[in-house]
């Protein structure tokens, strides 16, 4: 099994690094980008499931924190909304385009931060 893990993490990382990967500007290109390894966030080798919103607060921090740091969004603080705690899920694709679940029912303009 060590060598799967081994040979799955170098194609893993060879994918995320490739120039479409990176011209997608995913969530998971932006961590790739920074240094961080698929298995700082994905738990399971190889990794298979979704990331749950309890390990991105590993590092982002709980909803307090992360309303706090982003109470300048404009023209709302998405992480400071009527619909509570959301999944962070419900927003942040990962290894898909982002999209704001506010867009759903609300109509402004908005663009998901890089």
């Amino acid at each position: 099994m060590k060598k799967l893990s081994i040979f799955f993490c170098a194609a893993c990382a060879a994918a995320m690094l490739s120039a479409s990967a990176m011209a997608a500007d995913f969530l998971a290109d932006r961590h790739a980008a920074k240094g961080l390894a698929c298995s700082s966030c994905h738990k399971e080798t190889p990794p298979a499931k979704r990331v749950k919103t309890e390990q991105c607060q590993t590092c982002h921090g709980d909803y307090a924190a992360l309303a706090k740091r982003t109470a300048k969004m404009q023209p709302n603080n998405v992480h400071e909304n009527h619909l509570g705690d959301l999944d962070c899920r419900e927003c942040h694709q990962g290894h898909k385009a982002d999209k704001l679940a506010c867009a759903e029912c609300h109509q402004f303009k908005f663009t998901m931060p890089k």
